[in-house]
């Protein structure tokens, strides 16, 4: 039984800097192995895969056994003995070896989880490690049923082992008595590609996330001073026009611009992380998934070196779960079907990441039967989200966003693969919380695609600084399509809703203080501003009596005591010092939806 004398070690303060240590290195070695892992089930054969998977578990299991991480320690060197059979060629790899070992390494990073949490190994393990040691067994069983001359098996175990590259860092430490000889082993075996390693690790260190969420913070203050400097020096330029105070006024507020807008790149480029650590985690969903669905599937990842916002990586995995698992569960048909349709048996996933400007889009597809527009209409009259002559109007766009309403699914029998109380209206949801966009592309027979486009950041945005009734606003420039300036005559009414015809298409026109600000006494005669803004297909455009400019602005959040507003994505400071709102263009958008919704029913 654990004691809390086990864990005497994590709980010294002089061991934190050793400890956190481990926790980060066997997070990466984790990170690796899922992929890894996946991968050698398809490659059985590849000595190299393999001694490189043996060399992570034995590298967990030395570090767990220094620091008296017993369970840890016990199940890796478990997982360790099986991987030697492996690749020593004692034993073949098969589906129920793989699920074993996938079934530990799961365990595995419960347990490295519990210790980074709750600073013991508090999780059963019992199962797997039956499961581990019924798998040893056996092997031992038919290995020595093979075995001729067991003097000629330690030879060919000597010459494996002196082939593998043992990682060897000067910088940690020797670890496990049983180590040892191994260890001292692996000094002889240093070669080009340890010494690049060292290399690399000097020309790195590890920061704090905390210490650059500081940062960011700071050079976002920054950008407020520096907008503020600007201000200044606009209202300074008009009396001393031409002075050599004004001039030398004007090259330091240039300098300072520019090196405010560098110091912002630089933080926010700190920050930044390959998406390829979010991607890593899909390729065993898949594999796991298409033995529960009896499905045959490959998934292809692109665009992996990809990078955007820490935060974001981490706020973007759950709903792309969700839509990796719908792909499976809606999308691919079994291998049958597929054969049917005169399709290849095994369907595609495809996991792709870009940058496009300030923007990352982030594409989900499948080869599968893609979504009929006519099933969705038909399931969003019965559950009574639309009606039928609504449903006669809408384009075939419209009728593939209804998916993102509360309530809709389409799946005829529930499963445990998609679903799980989770629509795609939350998944919606959360894309809308990074300020990301959504959208779907489908057709019937050949797939379907969905889009995600988030930004880079979510601390620093570019906005558009407009004046509605008396109230300074700003629009975030990425939801901007074009300001037009019309008369107040062209602005029409149909079916009691104001709108504006422009290059034969008609966009609906809202005033945004009557919707956020509740105010009714909005007047305007003559010409009339209209900034036209768009979230994939959808266009609507927002009444403006002013247009004041553009501006890089800080997001703030409102805070505890006004908390959240609908409609309002948070404030900034302008170079004035006026607190300002900034609007929130997903949620708007949800507002008149629902509106249109409400009045439907």
């Amino acid at each position: 039984m654990e004691t809390a004398d086990n864990y005497s070690m994590l709980h010294d303060p002089e061991m934190k800097e050793i400890l956190d240590s481990f926790l980060i290195e066997t997070k990466e070695i984790l990170e690796k192995l899922d992929v890894d892992l996946v991968e050698m089930e398809n490659r059985p054969d590849d000595t190299e895969l393999l001694n490189q998977i043996f060399r992570s578990f034995h590298t967990i299991k030395g570090t767990s056994g220094f620091l008296g991480l017993n369970k840890l320690t016990l199940i890796t060197h478990r997982c360790e003995d099986i991987l030697n059979k492996l690749r020593k060629k004692e034993a073949k790899l098969n589906t129920s070896v793989m699920d074993g070992i996938l079934n530990s390494f799961d365990k595995i990073k419960e347990l490295v989880s519990s210790v980074e949490v709750n600073l013991n190994e508090d999780i059963d393990i019992n199962k797997s490690i039956d499961i581990l040691s019924h798998i040893i067994e056996k092997m031992n069983k038919r290995s020595s049923k093979r075995k001729d001359d067991h003097t000629n098996g330690e030879k060919n175990e000597k010459e494996i082992e002196s082939k593998i590259e043992k990682k060897d860092d000067p910088k940690k430490i020797e670890i496990h008595p049983e180590n040892q000889a191994e260890a001292s082993e692996s000094d002889s075996v240093k070669g080009e590609n340890s010494s690049k390693k060292i290399s690399k690790e000097e020309n790195s260190i590890r920061v704090d996330i905390e210490r650059l969420d500081e940062l960011l913070n700071i050079a976002s203050e920054l950008v407020l001073g520096r907008n503020r400097l600007t201000q200044v020096y606009s209202e300074f330029a008009h009396e001393f026009e031409g002075t050599k105070l004004d001039k030398d006024l004007s090259e330091a507020a240039k300098q300072i611009d520019l090196m405010t807008n560098e110091l912002q790149l630089l933080v926010m480029k700190t920050r930044m992380v390959r998406i390829g650590k979010v991607f890593t985690r899909f390729p065993r969903l898949i594999r796991d998934l298409s033995k529960e669905s009896g499905k045959k599937i490959k998934l292809i990842l692109n665009g992996e070196e990809t990078e955007l916002d820490k935060t974001l990586i981490e706020e973007i995995n759950d709903p792309l779960v969700h839509l990796v698992r719908n792909s499976i569960d809606h999308g691919i048909e079994t291998p049958d079907e597929r054969k049917e349709k005169g399709k290849d048996p095994i369907g595609t996933i495809v996991l792709s990441a870009e940058q496009e400007g300030n923007n990352i889009i982030i594409n989900i597809t499948d080869d599968g039967s893609g979504i009929d527009p006519e099933l969705i209409k038909e399931k969003a009259v019965s559950k009574g989200l639309i009606s039928e002559d609504k449903a006669k109007e809408l384009t075939k766009q419209d009728v593939l966003n209804l998916i993102f309403l509360p309530g809709f699914s389409t799946a005829k029998i529930v499963t445990s693969i998609s679903g799980r109380g989770v629509g795609m209206d939350v998944v919606k949801t959360n894309v809308a919380k990074l300020r990301g966009i959504i959208n779907i592309d489908s057709e019937v027979g050949s797939g379907t695609t969905i889009s995600i486009k988030l930004p880079l950041t979510l601390a620093i945005i570019p906005g558009m600084i407009v004046e509605i009734n008396e109230e300074t606003i700003i629009i975030p420039l990425n939801s901007v399509i074009e300001v037009v300036r019309v008369q107040s005559d062209n602005i029409k009414s149909i079916n009691g809703r104001e709108v504006i015809m422009m290059r034969e298409t008609i966009i609906p026109v809202f005033e945004i203080s009557r919707m956020i600000y509740k105010k009714n006494d909005y007047q305007n005669k003559g010409w009339q501003h209209i900034v036209v803004v768009g979230i994939a297909e959808k266009k609507f455009g927002i009444k403006v009596d002013k247009l004041i400019g553009q501006k890089e602005v800080v997001i703030k959040s409102l805070g505890n005591y006004l908390g959240t507003i609908e409609g309002i994505a948070g404030s900034t400071i302008l170079g004035d010092g006026t607190v300002v709102m900034i609007l929130d263009i997903n949620e708007i958008l949800n507002q008149i939806e629902k509106a249109e919704v409400e009045e439907e029913n």
